[in-house]
């Protein structure tokens, strides 16, 4: 009797778990409203450049509720800072033609409601490093909205800081994103 008790529950509990990965979908992101934008500070003045030629998928449950993976993509040369001087010395200081993609994936995605712990590798100038982050999920009309952002030094991925009259820009910058599924 025990062993038939163990055995059904055995069972059940993987064919819940079997259920429970045969809903995960592939979700793509919605380039028209998804968008990663960089923010940097110089002694002289501050800008930001902005992407909206994000590519990214999701592993997630059908309602977007769970969401347990994620991947994006961004090619350097499709931020636009508003200054085509600017955007030229980016390529250049990042060697962007060498090095042309920024990319993350990551290892694990924690939700607690609508915040996501994200813990993934963040590769960029051909560098990898681990990072994490908070994200924050809305479910707007049957779409799934995350936002969020985290700071890296140039530094970390073998990139000197430029420089402008002699003063360089702080190592640091901020990532920050907008991806609709």
């Amino acid at each position: 009797m025990k062993r038939t008790l163990l055995y059904i529950a055995i069972t059940l509990l993987l064919t819940a778990a079997n259920a429970q990965e045969s809903t995960q979908v592939k979700l793509y992101c919605d380039k028209s409203e998804s968008s990663i934008s960089y923010s940097m500070n110089h002694p002289l003045h501050s800008w930001t450049g902005v992407s909206k030629e994000v590519s990214s998928v999701i592993l997630a449950d059908e309602k977007r509720d769970n969401i347990t993976q994620v991947a994006v993509s961004v090619k350097i040369s499709s931020f636009d800072s508003k200054n085509a001087n600017r955007d030229s010395h980016t390529m250049e200081v990042t060697e962007g033609l060498l090095y042309p993609n920024i990319s993350f994936s990551s290892t694990s995605i924690i939700q607690n409601g609508d915040k996501l712990e994200v813990t993934g590798i963040l590769k960029f100038h051909n560098v990898s490093q681990t990072i994490s982050f908070e994200a924050t999920k809305e479910i707007i009309k049957a779409k799934a909205k995350i936002t969020g952002e985290f700071k890296v030094k140039m530094t970390q991925f073998n990139i000197d800081p430029p420089s402008l009259m002699g003063m360089s820009t702080k190592d640091e910058f901020e990532i920050s994103f907008t991806l609709v599924y």
